[in-house]
């Protein structure tokens, strides 16, 4: 069994200051009372009594006490009768009250409307609506903001003590009510302190001790927490009602305490449960062990085969390497030394004189069995390594359990064969786990279907952009090259690789050369990507244009032939029309018979129309071309 204490517990500010007033009081001998109890506290209340100091319910009888004014606070009317009465008063309101008495107070004085959130029957939350009476609502529930009448306005004040999480509900609900509404924070520090730490705790451990008056909101509400987070939670006053029953020896507890809660009392709980933890201890101890039984021991002896492991038996057992883990290691000396601690299960049967057998790796297992569960319950991955391809899948090994991924569920695509996978470390999700019938059945494929989602996002994203990205050519084709980004592919067509006109992509690209891409269309639902290089390059028609100009003489290339003309391309990339009339004066002429693709021509510019991206030639210059000689 393991203990721990809250980080955050017992008396808070306002309560510890309450105390010192009464008992300063106690200590100087006056004749004093308490106007209702000190603190929410029983304990507390019963040693001032003792000590001459107890607490009242009205005021009748009273002639020469001081009255000490209980943490929680008062209304107008209870100082009005003090007054009246001449009675000495001591002030022990906690300060927050105060200022929560003092804002409700101002204001009703302005003429607003205020919303009191908290515990109606609370003194805390009495004594602040008394101080705005006649101009307050209280709302504890969700009925109670159901039942408020439309306003137009309201001002809200909480409890000091109250529910963090329920006061953000009932906010949130009030606002959809009060057409303007104005929130004051006035939740107590000490208290949302107190109740984030024992939800925190809570969550890590198996049982909670909640320590404090049953007639205090903030402990009640600290079990509340506690319950919710799943621990097994008992509301106690004092180390007396504590029970053993609720314990086991395997289980972590949890102790908190109420802000009304002495040291004392605190110190007097921890002191039994560590007494009550000794005592199951030693009973685990002494209880009979059998196969199947799970035991904690140190190793006292060890070879490179075996270990011995002293669990409190009259006898050591023996850990075989086997039994260590899977692997075995070569050595258990290169694993284990003496005086480590181990928990194993017993896998003999328990008898006089009898060797005991233990195996590590059958606790190692349930563990494991807990994380795969998990990770199954979460849609998590585990880590896997391949171990032997299989005609309808593989077999892997996830910490010290085997796993089965089916043929269909090795990658993303159907593939014959997951052998490349063997002795490979990689991620699966849990399709099926079955702890009984020993079932493990997992997907690489759901993997990469989320990292391909993944990527998905990062390309659309940039394609929504215009991002400019490092791509890898994977493959080439005769129309274009396939790049992959980050393991997603898409096509970069020949007409989009580079200004130029190419005739084959191998005389731009290589395999696994990297290059700037953008994305030019992207269909998400069809995953199809297309890429353009040349929108990261220079565009001749924004940069080489402007070393042109009407009636230049330049060199020019035939890329197309088409039926009216030629499109001839520059050397900087600019490629343009070279129409038949500025060709050749004869009408019987056509385009091929006077040049063909490949041919260099000398030609003059006649017209350039940037708006329109279009330049227009007049041939100079034709090419020769020999004739062949002609055949005897």
């Amino acid at each position: 069994m393991e203990i721990y204490k809250s980080k955050v517990m017992g008396f808070c500010y306002g309560v510890r200051r309450a105390l010192k007033i009464a008992e300063k009081a106690a200590d100087s001998g006056i004749k004093a009372v308490t106007f209702g109890p000190i603190i929410h506290n029983p304990q507390v209340v019963e040693k001032l009594a003792q000590r001459g100091i107890p607490a009242v319910d009205n005021f009748d009888g009273l002639t020469d006490e001081t009255v000490i004014i209980r943490s929680h606070g008062v209304g107008p009317s209870c100082y009005n009768m003090l007054k009246c009465k001449n009675l000495a008063l001591m002030d022990a309101t906690c300060p927050f009250v105060r200022r929560n008495q003092e804002m409700a107070h101002r204001l009703v004085e302005d003429g607003k409307q205020v919303i009191l959130i908290g515990e109606k029957r609370h003194p805390e939350m009495k004594s602040v609506a008394e101080w705005a009476v006649g101009h307050s609502y209280q709302v504890e529930t969700m009925e109670d903001v159901d039942a408020l009448p439309p306003l137009d306005e309201a001002y809200i004040v909480t409890q000091t003590t109250f529910s963090a999480v329920l006061a953000d509900r009932l906010v949130e609900a009030l606002g959809k009510k009060v057409k303007n509404l104005h929130v004051n924070k006035s939740i107590c520090d000490a208290t949302m302190q107190r109740q984030q730490a024992a939800r925190e705790l809570a969550d890590r451990v198996d049982v909670m001790i909640v320590i404090g008056g049953r007639n205090s909101a903030n402990t009640s509400r600290l079990a509340e927490i506690c319950g919710e987070e799943g621990a097994r939670t008992y509301h106690i006053e004092t180390a007396g009602e504590l029970k053993p029953s609720w314990f086991h020896s395997r289980d972590k507890i949890g102790i908190t305490a109420g802000a009304s809660t002495p040291d004392w009392i605190i110190e007097e709980v921890v002191c039994i449960m560590e007494n009550m933890k000794e005592m199951l201890d030693q009973e685990e101890m002494n209880l009979d062990v059998h196969k199947g039984s799970v035991v904690e021991g140190k190793v006292v002896d060890l070879t490179d085969d075996k270990a011995y492991i002293s669990f409190g038996y009259k006898t050591e057992a023996v850990l075989l390497a086997h039994e260590y883990s899977y692997p075995a290691p070569a050595s258990l000396k290169d694993v284990l030394k003496i005086g480590d601690t181990l928990r194993v299960q017993i896998v003999s049967g328990v008898k006089e004189d009898s060797t005991i057998y233990v195996s590590k790796i059958k606790v190692d297992r349930l563990a494991d069995w807990d994380v795969v569960e998990e990770a199954f319950e979460k849609g998590e991955p585990v880590e896997c390594e391949g171990i032997e391809a299989i005609k309808v899948g593989l077999l892997v090994q996830i910490k010290s359990l085997r796993g089965f991924i089916p043929l269909s569920q090795g990658d993303l695509r159907f593939v014959h064969s997951l052998q490349n996978l063997v002795g490979k470390t990689f991620q699966a999700k849990i399709l099926e786990v079955d702890r009984a019938k020993n079932r493990l059945v997992l997907s690489r494929k759901a993997v990469l279907e989320d990292e391909r989602n993944a990527e998905m996002d990062v390309i659309e994203k940039a394609y929504e952009n215009g991002d400019v990205l490092k791509g890898t050519v994977k493959k080439i084709m005769p129309y274009g090259a396939f790049v992959g980004i980050n393991g997603v592919e898409g096509l970069l067509h020949i007409s989009d690789i580079s200004w130029k006109k190419i005739a084959k992509v191998e005389d731009v690209l290589k395999p696994e050369q990297e290059i700037d891409v953008k994305i030019k269309s992207f269909d998400r639902e069809k995953q199809r990507i297309s890429f353009s290089h040349k929108d990261c390059l220079p565009n001749p028609w924004e940069t080489a244009i402007h070393d042109h100009e009407v009636d230049d003489i330049v060199d020019a290339k035939v890329v197309k032939i088409l039926e009216f003309g030629v499109i001839v391309e520059l050397d900087d990339g600019l490629t343009g029309l070279l129409h038949i009339n500025e060709m050749t004066d004869d009408h019987n002429k056509k385009p091929g018979d006077i040049c063909q693709v490949g041919d260099e021509l000398k030609v003059r510019i006649i017209n350039i129309d940037e708006g329109r991206r279009r330049i227009s030639f007049a041939l100079e210059e034709a090419p020769s071309h020999e004739e062949a000689p002609a055949e005897e």
